[in-house]
């Protein structure tokens, strides 16, 4: 499993996910509701004790409090975790950084 930490913008988050057949990211929880968005692939998502796949492309919604497992059943699979970014009372943050930003003038080199 490969895990690229994508960046943010405003209140949004992204993290790149890759793992191939049989590999897993493991059971964890968190405390608001976000969406893992499948491009690449099909995997099995443990949700407490239920299980229901997923071919791509698609997305999942993944619920506040709710113990998740994702496995890869294909190779090369490929998804994004996408969410609000929260303060610790669950309050929604803004930041704002250049790095994704085309109107920045970081990082532009002449041709």
């Amino acid at each position: 499993m490969r895990t690229d930490a994508m960046g943010f913008f405003g209140n949004i988050w992204v993290r790149q996910r890759t793992l191939n057949i049989n590999e897993s990211f493991n059971g964890h929880k968190h405390y608001f509701d976000h969406v893992t968005l499948l491009v690449r692939g099909t995997v099995l998502v443990e949700v407490e004790d239920r299980k229901k796949q997923f071919t791509a492309p698609t997305f999942i919604i993944i619920r506040k409090n709710d113990e998740h497992k994702i496995t890869a059943l294909s190779d090369d699979v490929l998804y994004y975790c996408v969410y609000a970014l929260r303060d610790l009372d669950g309050e929604v943050l803004e930041f704002y950084s250049e790095k994704h930003d085309p109107r920045s003038y970081e990082d532009i080199r002449p041709y």
